[in-house]
């Protein structure tokens, strides 16, 4: 017996120690969950249960008879908190941290470290089995699978904002940092495995053996051993055969449903700035950027849209909600097949900005087709707000004299009051008058720039009572 107790002492020694083999004068904290949510080290803060509390249990190592471990199940979207302010300040400047864990589902995107305290979609996620960095770094080969404990390793350098994420002990990604977003926030608080308030649901359920964070950047070579070391102390089952039934490679590695392969597919969710809670039933609007065409348009279900775009191009993605102003982002989508993020936050509507625009050619009055099809949606948003009236407000470019000019800004807002009115609008809710070519909204130097000047804006004012 006691040379079982030896060896497990040697074991957990050799496990959790392997940093002090080479650096002695710097701090790290080595959680394993043998003393809770404290670190091994003697005045380090402890752990802080994020979601749903999870459970310490002990396990059997596998392959050994008598050796055990302590390791933490957490639920989907619970997790733990490092707190680096009490820690005075541990993650400041250059930092590794070190997780020895593994996640019940790997669809989609599944988040691992969150730096600024769920107030942002940025950070460490594994997407589809790929180690990811949104928005800026994605591995190209697949790493980690569900239900399969993994080595995971995040590094930043304070000097060059070099960012580094190992599995296994291989380098996965190295990029640099575009900003601040791989470091944390005022809060000062690391969080891992819990998903932010932004886009939400990306989380998985899962357990963790081993947290170790470290106030420096570990080099390759470390972290290869540290890995050997785990690898070898914490050698995990070969998987049993009836394990790709329930979790085939296919299902973990491409994305679900089956998509179009020429296409990329744009993911985005609409939430209000202020209670950060999704926005449902937002009209969604997705333009060209390089000729305005209308490509795409859907509606939010819980927040969440989805469109699929073609690659190469870069498009405006607009939407539209009751109470909230609109709201435009820009995105590129650079390949087939990718997915990308489009994240949009409501402000409160203060109808200081035009709820859409129409654009016309030159020295006509005739609405396009692309112009139609935002009327429609113009329609369906006032037949709801009835609290509101429309203002129409015409514009020219300065191609001929100021006096036809302001006739044709005149006549282009009668068509667009005609149309309201037969798609059920009642006229006494839409006020308009056309301004001719007084209030460019640019310079009449390009036709570029006169093209945007072509146009009928839609604002929205409150019914006076």
């Amino acid at each position: 017996m006691i040379n079982k107790k030896n060896a497990l002492r040697a074991v957990l020694m050799s496990l959790l120690c392997v940093a002090a083999l080479h650096v002695h004068a710097q701090n790290q904290w080595t959680y394993d969950f043998n003393n809770g949510f404290l670190p091994i080290e003697s005045g380090g803060p402890a752990l802080k249960p994020l979601g749903r509390p999870g459970q310490i249990i002990k396990e059997q190592i596998p392959g050994s008879d008598y050796l055990s471990r302590s390791i933490y199940l957490f639920e989907k979207n619970s997790g733990l908190q490092f707190n680096s302010g009490e820690a005075k300040g541990f993650l400041n400047k250059s930092f590794t941290v070190e997780i020895y864990f593994k996640l019940d589902s790997l669809d989609i995107w599944k988040r691992v470290l969150d730096f600024k305290n769920r107030k942002s979609d940025y950070g460490s996620y594994v997407y589809h089995g790929k180690l990811n960095f949104f928005n800026f770094a994605m591995s190209e080969k697949a790493a980690v699978r569900a239900k399969q404990w993994v080595h995971y390793v995040y590094s930043r350098d304070y000097e060059t904002k070099v960012i580094r994420m190992y599995i296994n002990g291989i380098l996965k990604l190295d990029f640099k940092d575009p900003g601040t977003e791989g470091v944390l926030d005022a809060d000062q608080v690391l969080n891992i495995f819990q998903d932010d308030l932004i886009a939400g649901n990306e989380a998985s359920a899962g357990t963790v053996a081993l947290i170790r964070v470290y106030d420096r950047v570990m080099t390759p070579v470390f972290v290869r051993r540290s890995y050997q070391t785990i690898a070898k102390t914490f050698k995990e089952p070969v998987a049993q055969k009836e394990e790709p039934k329930e979790e085939p490679k296919p299902v973990e590695e491409k994305p679900e449903p089956v998509r179009n392969k020429n296409l990329a597919v744009v993911t985005g969710r609409v939430y209000d700035g202020g209670s950060l809670k999704p926005v449902n039933d937002a009209e969604v609007h997705v333009r060209k950027s390089a000729n305005d065409s209308l490509v795409a348009h859907t509606k939010t279900v819980d927040g969440i849209y989805n469109v699929e775009l073609p690659p190469h191009e870069t498009y405006r993605i607009t939407a539209q909600a009751d109470g909230f102003q609109a709201k435009s982002v820009t995105i590129r989508t650079n390949n087939r097949f990718e997915e990308v993020k489009a994240l949009m936050n409501m402000a409160p509507e203060t109808h200081s900005t035009p709820l859409s625009t129409l654009y016309f050619s030159q020295g006509t009055e005739v609405l396009e087709d692309s112009a139609l099809a935002d009327l429609d949606s113009i329609v369906n948003y006032f037949q709801k707000r009835q609290d509101l009236r429309l203002v129409l407000k015409g514009h020219t470019d300065n191609t001929g004299s100021f006096e036809k000019n302001l006739e044709l800004s005149n006549k282009r807002v009668e068509t667009v009051k005609a149309y309201l009115i037969g798609k059920g609008i009642i006229a006494n809710r839409i006020e308009g008058s056309g301004y001719g070519s007084a209030q460019p909204n640019q310079v009449n130097r390009t036709e570029e720039t006169k093209k945007s000047n072509r146009r009928v804006e839609v604002w929205a004012e409150p019914v006076k009572r």
